[in-house]
């Protein structure tokens, strides 16, 4: 403890000190703690965890002060698939990701998307297979052309960058089984690569906002539970101003009550994990023309709790 306090304050969020190790794992340079990773041992690997932050404070100093938390599960696109099609039908549509770290998400038109009994989105030879369980309602399944392919974030990764490939992995928690489909992920990410912008949020959007045409879909992803209550306050004031020149689509993903102009919708009755509010809101002519829930969902994309409206 006296080791993270020493560092800047964004490192004192426990994932940053966790993807660190985890990282050093992925190097091969903690053999002893990979075998806990990869599931081969069981047990207590706490001790081996805090040896392995205290030998190592003057190679993770540097790594800590300069990385970020950065998740970009792309399993979400099992979820961004439905909200872009409950929207009217576009031929000139401009998807902007927000928070986008590596842009993984922006190419969920290419991933094999596997709804179970209820159906499937994407080709089905791609190397990225998501599969997620539909426990309610009837979210639409149908591909929306996407002309355009915008990336934002205040420290993006390049996935054609090995060091920043690597943080990435490093980011996804070791015993969920999904470093397999993100490596497929960011190799996709390389092949078709996308528009990736580094700049804030409020400095940067209503700049890359004004620079296009035809309809426009915002797309954060448990970004804006990061961001303080005045920048939130700030970004919405961004995409109104933005909505005086085109219509603007947001879809956001985020934790219940964060997006607070969204109606409050009671969450099912799901055991495990807290679920996400997937809401739309609708900005027209400098208003919010529509706000809705479109559904509750598992933060990683797994489950879907559809309304149909």
């Amino acid at each position: 403890m006296d080791f993270v306090r020493s560092l800047p304050t964004h490192a004192h969020q426990p994932n940053l000190l966790l993807a660190a190790i985890h990282e050093r794992v992925l190097l091969g340079l903690e053999p002893d703690l990979s075998l806990f990773y990869s599931g081969e041992k069981s047990g207590d690997a706490g001790h081996l965890f805090v040896k392995a932050v205290l030998g190592s404070r003057d190679y993770l100093e540097p790594i800590l002060a300069k990385r970020f938390t950065q998740t970009n599960e792309i399993g979400r696109v099992a979820v961004i698939a439905p909200a872009l099609a409950s929207l009217p039908v576009f031929d000139n549509l401009t998807l902007i990701d927000v928070g986008t770290s590596a842009g993984l998400t922006l190419r969920l038109d290419d991933c094999f998307i596997d709804y179970g009994s209820y159906g499937s989105l994407g080709p089905r030879d791609s190397k990225v297979k998501v599969q997620a369980e539909v426990l309610a309602g009837h979210p639409p399944l149908k591909s929306v052309p996407i002309s355009q392919r915008i990336g934002l974030d205040r420290n993006v990764l390049d996935p054609t960058n090995a060091n920043d490939a690597r943080w990435l992995l490093a980011c996804v928690w070791p015993d969920t089984g999904r470093l397999d489909r993100t490596r497929a992920a960011l190799e996709l990410a390389e092949t078709k690569p996308s528009k990736l912008i580094e700049g804030d949020a409020l400095e940067s959007l209503s700049g890359i906002l004004s620079s296009v045409s035809g309809p426009v879909v915002v797309t954060t992803t448990w970004v804006v539970a990061y961001m303080e209550p005045t920048y939130r306050a700030r970004l919405m004031t961004t995409l109104i101003a933005a909505s005086q020149h085109q219509d603007i689509y947001w879809i956001s993903m985020e934790a219940p009550g964060i997006v607070d102009q969204l109606p409050d919708v009671a969450p099912p009755p799901i055991e495990g994990t807290a679920a996400s509010v997937v809401g739309l809101m609708t900005f027209v002519k400098g208003e919010i023309a529509d706000a809705r829930v479109l559904a509750h969902v598992h933060g990683h994309g797994s489950w879907i709790w559809w309304y149909d409206q």
